[in-house]
Order: C-alpha cells, then structure tokens, then sequence
C-alpha cells in the first residue's frame, strides 16, 4: 500500500479546499440565477393573467352582443378593449 508524503498530503489537502471554494462560489451563483429566474417567472405569470383577464373581458363583450370582432381595439398601454357598436355608447 502506497502511503502518503507529508508533502503530498498538504497538497491534498489544498485541493480539497479550493475544490470546497469552487463549489461554494458556484452554489452561490446558481442561487442568484435561481433568484432571476424565479422573479422572470412571477413576471411572466403577472403578464398571462394580465392578457387572459383581457381577452374574458374581450369575450364576455361580444357574447352580450353590444360589440363585434371588428371593435376590437390595443391602447398604447397595452390594453384590449371593445368599442360599443351602438352609437354614442361605449362598453
């Protein structure tokens, strides 16, 4: 069996702590990833709820007949919206 030098073991050693080191700093980077991605995600999730409460409102306009595809409207904002069909009134 192959026994080790002092020097030998003291270069073992300081692998082992730079190894320890490395993976402290990629654990810490994963973590600050981790962190964007779940902030890109609630805001990816705001946006989807934004668009689907759009288009029930869109839906629930045409389906009580006061509008059609046609007055169908995107605010500068962002925003869908219907024009009323019957002069002079809007939805």
């Amino acid at each position: 069996m192959r026994t080790h030098t002092a020097a030998t073991l003291r270069i073992k050693r300081r692998l082992e702590r730079l190894e320890l080191q490395h993976l402290r700093e990629v654990v810490a980077e994963q973590g600050n990833r981790l962190e964007l991605v779940e902030r890109e995600l609630a805001d990816a999730d705001r946006a989807a709820d934004m668009w689907r409460d759009h288009f029930f409102n869109l839906q629930q306009h045409l389906d009580d007949g006061t509008s059609d595809a046609r007055c169908i409207g995107l605010t500068k904002d962002g925003a869908l919206l219907v024009v009323s069909t019957e002069e002079g009134k809007a939805p």
